[in-house]
């Protein structure tokens, strides 16, 4: 083995490329001392521009200090940057900031003014959390409030809302005061704090105002002043003094009329004054609910003797919306008119194109809720649903006489010439209705619009405001034959024809469409088109046939 192979020593790793002129130049010791510098350079890399760091003083000079932070060069910060409990002796530690890590001729950049308003920021944002006093300058004011100077060369805004207890319109006496705040929010990257003096004021005088929030009993009548209007209620001030501050009361909307309220603005005004009970104290969070209309009796007390449910009243629409309109039927009682329950004529017009505010109407109670103060009413059921009134003159198998008001091509619709008859109740003649022999499609062209013709009622459904007519059915009616022949308790075979909401429309031998009703229908259960079911005979009418399917 050759002792002068200078790969004796070292690790098997190396020993493999002691051919490499790398590593025998690192053996031959051309790189010694470049570790170091590696490693200096590591270190270096962990310490950026921006970061405070903690350096220790190796010189004081007259007008400035040296201090060594461990990067290549030391730094110097000038005297005037230092703070006043700073200790400048050789040796003492020291938290600057770095501006720099090496400037236009190499030399470190460091400030202590920097690094102590970043120490306040941490103070403050500790300050910010826990809610602890922070003392600082009003120093000038600005749009909306003023610039507090809260030292270290860091400066926060102070709302106007945020002065007093009490709102202020004037507050430069207090410009170059000192005061205690409470900073309401900070961001460090924006570099903006926002403080407040009226936070510090409210808990010096907490106890007075639990005091008087303790003399204030729930039923006591005030007068208050409208500070403020929502759409929720009104904010009134019903104390402001130096010792307490101000307490403010809400009077919810609800509470402001036994009448529907739309709007509080449409009642009140800012700066009106105006009397109103305590209802409702919550000592722990100081806040009082006030109310109007508990001045008065309960005008709801009484209703449901007065207004039972299926009487008919008499009352004044006080308000249009676009669900339906209320109607008052005395001072105080107002019901909802939903919109489906104004006319039995299905409209897509607006609630506010059938009525008009101020106008009187006649109303059926529907139902009553005592404990919620409303009341759902009917303009509809005060009079006859003109279907019912069709149905009830003209039974299915009357023939009645009706004019085409239209033709789509697969059916007709047709008025009625019966002039007791309301002009929105038609009638629905279906292709396949017009005749046995012939194709229905064919036959339904030979009808053109305002033709009088004869038609027989087949079948008639109020709650969907349709009539089905029939025109071959004159002819020859396969449903009377079927009447004829069927008994109680009889089972037979339909075909499912359609869903409707009061049944489902099935399909006879022979083209006869029944309707099995509802409550003749099994629960939960799904029927598909054209599905063959077994159905029973419940009872025979005259012109109909009633089935079941449970």
């Amino acid at each position: 083995m050759n002792n002068n192979d200078p790969s004796v020593n070292l690790p098997g790793s190396i020993r493999k490329l002691s051919s490499n002129k790398f590593i025998e130049e690192i053996c031959q010791g051309q790189f010694e001392g470049q570790g170091n510098v590696l490693f200096e350079d590591s270190f270096i890399n962990k310490i950026k521009e921006g970061d405070v760091v903690e350096g220790i003083i190796t010189r004081v000079n007259p007008n400035d200090i040296v201090v060594d932070v461990g990067l290549k060069s030391d730094g110097r910060i000038a005297t005037k940057e230092l703070g006043c409990n700073d200790e400048i002796t050789v040796g003492s530690k020291i938290r600057v900031y770095v501006e720099r890590i090496e400037d236009y001729h190499g030399n470190v950049v460091l400030s202590r003014e920097k690094a102590i308003r970043d120490e306040k920021w941490n103070k403050l944002e500790e300050d910010a959390v826990t809610k602890a006093e922070v003392g600082g300058v009003i120093k000038r004011s600005i749009k909306c409030g003023f610039i507090v100077d809260l030292g270290d060369g860091i400066s926060a805004f102070l709302p106007l809302s945020h002065v007093d207890l009490k709102q202020v319109k004037d507050a430069k006496h207090l410009i170059e005061t000192e005061q205690k705040f409470i900073v309401l929010k900070m961001d460090k990257k924006q570099g903006n704090i926002v403080v407040s003096r009226k936070l510090v004021l409210e808990k010096l005088h907490a106890d007075e105002k639990t005091k008087f929030l303790e003399s204030l009993n729930e039923g006591d009548i005030i007068e208050g002043k409208i500070k403020s209007i929502t759409h929720y209620g009104v904010f009134v001030g019903i104390h402001e003094s130096d010792v307490v501050g101000v307490i403010d009361g809400l009077l919810h909307i609800t509470d402001i009329s036994w009448s529907r309220v739309s709007h509080p603005s449409a009642v009140f005004s800012c700066g009106q004054t105006i009397k109103v009970k305590i209802i409702k104290i919550d000592k722990e969070n100081a806040k009082v609910s006030l109310g109007i209309k508990q001045l008065e009796d309960n005008p709801w007390q009484d209703v449901e003797s007065k207004y039972p449910a299926d009487s008919v009243h008499k009352g004044h629409i006080t308000s249009i919306e676009d669900y339906g309109l209320f109607v008052e039927l005395r001072p105080g009682i107002e019901g909802l008119v939903h919109s489906s329950e104004i006319t039995w004529v299905k409209s897509n017009l607006p609630v506010s194109s059938l009525v008009t505010r101020g106008q009187e109407v006649s109303v059926k109670v529907l139902s009553v809720d005592t404990t919620k103060n409303r009341m759902s009413l009917s303009m509809k059921r005060c009079v006859d649903n003109p279907w019912q009134v069709f149905v009830n003159k003209y039974p299915p198998s009357s023939i009645v006489s009706c004019k085409v008001k239209s033709n789509t091509g697969s059916y007709i619709s047709v008025a009625f010439d019966d002039c007791e008859i309301d002009e929105n109740v038609e009638g629905t003649i279906y292709a396949q209705d017009l005749s046995w022999s012939k194709n229905g499609l064919d036959e339904i062209r030979k009808y053109n619009v305002g033709d009088t013709i004869e038609a027989k009622v087949i079948r008639a459904n109020v709650n969907r405001t349709r009539i089905y007519l029939g025109i071959k059915h004159m002819e020859y009616d396969p449903l009377e034959e079927l009447i004829k022949n069927v008994r109680v308790g009889d089972k037979m075979q339909v075909t499912v024809g359609k869903r409707e909401e009061s049944g489902l429309v099935v399909e006879v031998e022979n083209d006869v469409v029944l309707l099995i009703d509802q409550e003749h229908l099994p629960e939960n259960k799904k029927f598909s088109i054209s599905e063959r079911i077994e159905v029973e005979v419940l009872g025979v009418e005259k012109y109909n046939i009633i089935l079941s399917a449970k």
